[in-house]
């Protein structure tokens, strides 16, 4: 497996994590639950600025 495939991984593990959150709620929506969502979009949007970096740095290497 390359490194660049990694935070595409980890990008979907993630996504299914918050769907599963979603699907499988409770009717109490405690500090938990919260913190959960938190740590997973927050996960998500670090990948993606990765990928947004590593993108700018091949294409300033290409120039």
């Amino acid at each position: 497996m390359k490194k660049e495939h990694l935070p595409f991984i980890l990008i979907t593990v993630c996504l299914i994590l918050i769907i599963l959150d979603l699907i499988f709620i409770s009717d109490e929506m405690d500090l938990a639950f919260w913190l959960r969502m938190v740590a997973n979009s927050s996960i998500i949007l670090g990948m993606l600025f990765r990928i947004r970096e590593s993108r700018m740095k091949d294409q300033k290497k290409s120039e």
